[in-house]
């Protein structure tokens, strides 16, 4: 490139650079080009003059993809052109979760080869105010059709590369025009495409601490904040000191944007909570939980930190690549536990970071288990919406008697000033703080009267052209759903099988938001690839169902998999998502689709409503969720008669292998969650498989003194006939009684656990089980009484017949 080209690009970039400085704030410059060794003679020279300019407070960062052959020799060179000044830390994408947390000077991002969402989102907060990021990308115009790697992932094997969309690089483009403090310079023809652009609000600076004068904390502690929100969070973590009394539980909940020091403020205040609770009671156990391990590397690097500086020897736990999973020292103990395991834990805290990534019912759950907890939430974080963790969290949360709550919403940035225009570039870009529309009088009225229409957008058009219906359609996402990624958008707008819909308001407002994805045809060779156990790509519905079926016809039915299904907050529970799935199945059967299904996590609500809707149990895992802690089950809907057949078939053959499951793997699925699915998949006639001997104990148990234990071979087998004879569904039991049949008989649960669970006392429960037995019994032998009923009790037995009553 021409030399005076250059050295203008470069005193441009510096003079940006320097006045960003003056107020926190960061710059991008996003280099563009399909010359390679240009990009990386460009990229080396702007970190050199940067390191000749600025030095390195902190290291310098490159990221680039290392199953690349050409990503690599990218590397290489730059590595070759930089100065040995230039302090650069080099990191491929796949081991990128390692700097989560770490702050850098500088970032050069190779953008190349893949385009992820995520990535972005990840990487978008590593770099400190007064810092620079440049990206390497592909000549805008080839940028537009290439395949990354990130869009192969999205293909099935119904679609190939020419069926992507290619909407996401076009939104990335698009903003990196829209927003301050970026230029783009085209290497190919030496020449800025876009100038920085000043942005209009300042940054704000930081207030002077106000550390209190007295504290149940030690000062080492608030000695390690850096802002005056950590420090209100660390007052706030001193109401943990004391143990709750018996009828209370203290709760704290900070949440905030990324990059306001959360996670190493909780890392502080435990570190320091535990020495002073070990000082005063001996011994501190600190139990922390979160999606995964990577989430509270933060936390436990500052608690470590704060340890050390009480002077105190700390071994740390790891699990491969230097990933902490607990620390310990005189009797002070962190140990990190995957949600599901956090609830067989003890100890005196609980800490839950990214709280918004877990389902509600495990945050209540871990609420049941300690009296002092700790949930952190980001609020605009890719790694899930702490907006949509306050409404259907917080919110019951602030109404449960005995709840001590104690709330904080962090807002001054550490690594760098309010206003930064690149972390608005990168919310904007990626919709993190995308927002339902609000909904006045006029919209709630036609709410009521379900005055709605189905909204079949053009997915270019919305995608790109209407910003507003965008943001309304990804804020119903973020509030509704537990756990949403920047991927989770990328893949809407360029896979080729995902469609969108939404339900609308004649007044012209989002209030349901829909992610279709169609699934099938797995014909031939493909289908038996299924059926022996290979995994088919973005068909979830067909795929399980004929791998665990073997019903190799089931693949030549075409679907659609409700990917989600979110209604706006503020109008739930009034009709509206099943007005929704009748809208989607009114489309469906105009397409000449088989049928429509989902699946997710299952609760007794989540199932209620695709049960109501007329969507029928077919498949559950045989695991819990580890982070989510629910099993995962798929419900569909037939759309014609010849589906039906299909799908009655495989629900009648979930349906005897779900409920011989009951005692393993289910043991420990909510009793009403599985009387749900024995009431609504198919029966058929039935006979209980009992021999003479065991129908004269069962009735000595129903009409005489002995005891379930001494029959439970004999209940359970007429209690599986029970729930899967057609006619047994006429007999009168009561909701109790069958939650007792499903609990005590088929999943073997303790009486402790089943009255516990039912809220019965042990006599009421085993009067009605006693009951419930007495009316299978009077169906399936016509036992109508006591007197009827010792018949059965007197048995004969000679060498040469059988067993025969007397």
């Amino acid at each position: 490139m021409a030399k005076r080209a250059l050295n203008a690009l470069l005193k441009e970039v510096l003079d940006e650079v320097r006045a960003a400085r003056k107020v926190g704030h960061r710059r991008l410059v996003v280099l563009t080009g399909d010359d390679d060794e240009k990009l990386v003679r460009v990229a080396a020279a702007i970190v050199n003059a940067f390191t000749d300019m600025f030095g390195f407070r902190e290291p310098g960062l490159y990221v680039y993809h290392a199953f690349y052959d050409d990503g690599v020799e990218r590397r290489r060179a730059f590595k070759k052109l930089c100065r040995e000044e230039a302090d650069i830390e080099y990191v491929p994408y796949h081991e990128s979760y390692k700097i989560l947390g770490r702050t850098f000077d500088l970032a050069v991002i190779d953008l190349i080869n893949n385009l992820e969402p995520n990535d972005l989102g990840r990487l978008s907060g590593v770099v400190q105010g007064g810092g620079l990021y440049v990206f390497l990308t592909p000549n805008f115009d080839s940028y537009r059709k290439i395949v990354t790697r990130f869009q192969s992932t999205l293909l099935t094997p119904q679609y190939g590369p020419e069926d992507l969309r290619h909407l996401f690089v076009e939104r990335f483009i698009r903003k990196l025009f829209e927003h301050p403090g970026i230029l783009i310079y085209d290497v190919d023809s030496d020449r800025v495409l876009r100038e920085f652009e000043r942005p209009k609000l300042e940054g704000v600076r930081r207030r002077a601490l106000e550390i209190p004068q007295r504290s149940k904390l030690p000062k080492v502690a608030y000695s390690l904040a850096r802002t005056q929100d950590q420090v209100e969070v660390l007052k706030l973590l001193e109401v943990f000191y004391e143990k709750p009394p018996a009828d209370r539980k203290y709760v704290l909940v900070v949440t905030a944007d990324r990059g306001r020091g959360k996670s190493s403020v909780l890392g502080i205040g435990l570190a320091g909570l535990a020495h002073r609770l070990r000082r005063a009671r001996g011994r501190c156990r600190v139990v922390v939980t979160a999606p995964s391990e990577m989430n509270v590397q933060e936390l436990f690097k500052f608690a470590k930190i704060t340890l050390e500086r009480l002077r105190y020897k700390v071994e740390v736990e790891e699990k491969g690549d230097g990933v902490i999973t607990g620390l310990a020292t005189k009797g002070i103990e962190f140990e990190y536990a995957k949600p599901l395991d956090a609830l067989r834990k003890r100890g005196e805290i609980l800490a839950v970071d990214e709280a918004a990534s877990l389902q509600v019912p495990m945050l209540f759950k871990l609420l049941d288990r300690f009296d002092r907890i700790v949930y952190s939430s980001t609020i605009h974080g890719y790694e899930g919406s702490g907006r949509g963790f306050s409404v259907r969290f917080l919110g019951r949360l602030r109404g449960m008697p005995g709840v001590e709550l104690y709330e904080y919403e962090m807002e001054e940035p550490i690594r760098y000033s309010s206003n930064d225009p690149i972390e608005k570039w990168a919310f904007d870009t990626l919709l993190l703080d995308a927002e339902p529309a609000q909904l006045d009088e006029e919209d709630m009225r036609a709410v009521e009267n379900l005055a709605v229409e189905y909204y079949v957008p053009d997915l270019k058009e919305f995608f790109l052209e209407r910003e507003d219906e965008l943001r309304q359609f990804i804020g119903i996402y973020i509030m509704a759903h537990y756990r949403n990624n920047p991927n989770d958008l990328g893949m809407m707008m360029d896979a080729p099988h995902h469609v969108i819909r939404a339900v609308k308001l004649k007044t012209g407002k989002l209030v349901v938001s829909l992610e279709l994805a169609e699934e099938g045809p797995l014909k031939g060779e493909l289908a038996k690839e299924s059926a022996k156990g290979a995994w088919i790509m973005g068909n979830i519905i067909p795929d399980r169902l004929i791998k665990h079926y073997k019903i190799l016809d089931f693949g030549e039915f075409v679907g659609w998999r409700i990917v989600r299904i979110a209604t706006h907050p503020a109008v739930m529970r009034r009709g509206l998502g099943s007005k929704a799935l009748e809208f989607v199945e009114k489309e469906a059967r105009e397409r000449g689709y088989d049928w429509i299904g989902a699946g997710f996590g299952v609760t007794y609500e989540l199932l209620k409503f695709w049960l109501r809707n007329g969507f029928v149990p077919v498949h559950m895992s045989p695991d819990r969720n580890p982070v989510s802690g629910e099993y995962s089950i798929l419900v569909v809907k037939p759309l014609n008669d010849t589906a039906a057949k299909y799908v009655e078939l495989i629900a009648w053959e979930f349906k005897k292998k779900f409920v011989n499951s009951l005692t393993d793997p289910y043991f420990d699925l909510e009793a009403d969650v599985a009387l749900l699915i024995l009431e609504n998949t198919p029966r058929r006639r039935v006979r209980p498989n009992l021999s003479i001997f065991q129908v004269g104990r069962f009735v000595s148990y129903a009409w005489g003194e002995m005891t379930l234990e001494n029959c439970t071979d004999c209940v359970k087998e007429l209690t599986k006939a029970y729930f899967l004879d057609e006619g047994a569904a006429r007999l009168q039991l009561t909701e109790t009684q069958k939650l007792l049949l499903v609990a005590r008989v088929l999943q073997s649960k303790t009486w402790r656990m089943v009255c516990d669970e039912l809220g019965l006392t042990p006599p009421e429960a085993m009067e009605e089980i006693r009951k419930a037995a007495r009316l299978i019994g009077a169906y399936f032998y016509g036992i109508a009484d006591e007197k009827d009923a010792e018949r059965y009790l007197f048995l004969r037995v000679s060498p040469t017949s059988p067993a025969v009553w007397e």
